[in-house]
């Protein structure tokens, strides 16, 4: 218990403009390190880093089937990409400084973190880049399970562009690589779009809009992958999800850069 409240004492002092843009040399170091490491053991498909947008926060909310997830998507952008992970994973003897290198910060699962939370507002109120995984775990069949508020909650609240990223193949590197077999993988990263909720129905709409964009998650991942996702019919024309217009600029809500409000959900 001591030694998670200390990396939580750590995260209440995290989130700096410098932590937040800047790349460390080991950070370089690592991802340069990652980037060899694809070519020797993943085929690696990368599809949509236009749809990044070159400034401003951002919301990257990703399916999740394999450890390798985050770590493929912080590596291929240019932009430095701020996960949030599990508290657990900062006691791993290997993943633990791995995560820490990232920038990674802790969020305590299944239950509602406003330390995480305000982290995460932090990062997007000095205009990061921030991984989410909406499921909240690792999915063990490789399917979408269904999605949590919180990435969608952290978007309405602060204006930021959210971008669905499907991931695929990464759950078959463990078998491959024991046969030394290079492992197919492709990362798609699909539009942005804004979350735009009315205030007077905001818990019933902050569902309806997370299964909208679990499903344009699931768009992007093959048939096999969309789990109770499969019905595509909300991708088509999310209500509540809007897409960013090009030239559209991110401004921050009022609101959002103060306190978290007593409303937040679970930020998985």
């Amino acid at each position: 218990m001591e030694e998670t409240g200390q990396v939580f004492r750590r995260a209440s002092r995290w989130a700096t403009a410098t932590r937040v843009h800047r790349h460390s040399w080991l950070r370089r170091f690592l991802t340069f390190l990652l980037h060899l490491a694809y070519r020797l053991v993943l085929r690696l498909e990368v599809v949509g880093l236009e749809n990044i947008p070159a400034a401003g926060p951002v919301i990257l909310a990703i399916n999740h089937i394999s450890f390798l997830d985050p770590v493929l998507v912080v590596s291929v952008l240019r932009r430095k990409v701020l996960p949030m992970a599990k508290a657990e994973v900062f006691r791993d003897v290997v993943l633990g400084p791995l995560v820490s290198a990232f920038d990674a910060f802790p969020v305590r699962r299944g239950e509602i973190d406003r330390r995480a939370v305000q982290t995460a507002l932090e990062v997007l109120r000095l205009g990061g880049v921030l991984l989410i995984a909406p499921e909240g775990t690792r999915s063990p069949t490789g399917a979408l399970l269904p999605g949590k508020e919180g990435a969608v909650y952290l978007a309405w609240r602060t204006g930021a562009p959210i971008v669905p990223v499907g991931v695929d193949g990464t759950d078959r590197f463990k078998f491959n690589i024991r046969r030394l077999r290079r492992t197919p993988v492709r990362v798609v990263f699909g539009r942005p779009f804004r979350v735009e909720i009315p205030e007077d129905r905001s818990r019933e709409a902050l569902r309806e809009a997370t299964d909208e964009l679990m499903t344009q998650i699931a768009a992007l991942l093959p048939p096999h992958r969309r789990g109770v996702y499969a019905d595509l019919s909300r991708a088509a024309a999310p209500y509540y999800l809007r897409p960013l217009e090009p030239s559209g600029s991110w401004r921050a809500p009022e609101a959002v850069l103060g306190k978290v409000p007593r409303a937040s959900v679970d930020p998985h």
